[in-house]
């Protein structure tokens, strides 16, 4: 599966769950969706903590979600990857602040030298 199939189902499947208490979609409205291989795998439950630890925090997140690849021996599913997280904004002014804010450049510095390859998709949701 290309990679931007498995994007679009991962945000197909966001868009159709809904929150426990509200008829919102449980998506924002601009969502930064990162995909993430790791040089040594043995890294993956570092990394995640590290995520949750510092980018829900910031405050222009709006959603959040963070996880591992899992495998069910579906063919055709895309495993090229690690770890993939979501992080959504009402606005660009917000998704632009959180790019300098200081956890996500804590993040990136600590984290970007591990990569294999990190794959990223910023998406306007039409909801």
């Amino acid at each position: 599966m290309r990679p931007t199939t498995l994007l679009l189902a991962i945000l197909g499947t966001l868009m159709g769950c809904q929150t426990s208490n509200s008829d919102r979609p449980n998506t924002s409205p601009l969502n930064h969706v990162v995909l993430i291989k790791l040089q040594q795998p043995e890294g993956i439950n570092e990394l995640l903590a590290d995520c949750n630890r510092l980018l829900p925090t910031i405050n222009q997140v709006d959603s959040y979600w963070c996880g591992k690849h899992f495998d069910i021996g579906r063919a055709g599913v895309d495993s090229d990857y690690d770890v993939a997280l979501c992080v959504g904004f009402q606005t660009q002014a917000g998704y632009e602040q959180y790019l300098i804010d200081p956890s996500h450049l804590e993040l990136v510095n600590k984290w970007k030298p591990r990569f294999e390859t990190i794959r990223i998709y910023d998406v306007k949701d039409t909801y």
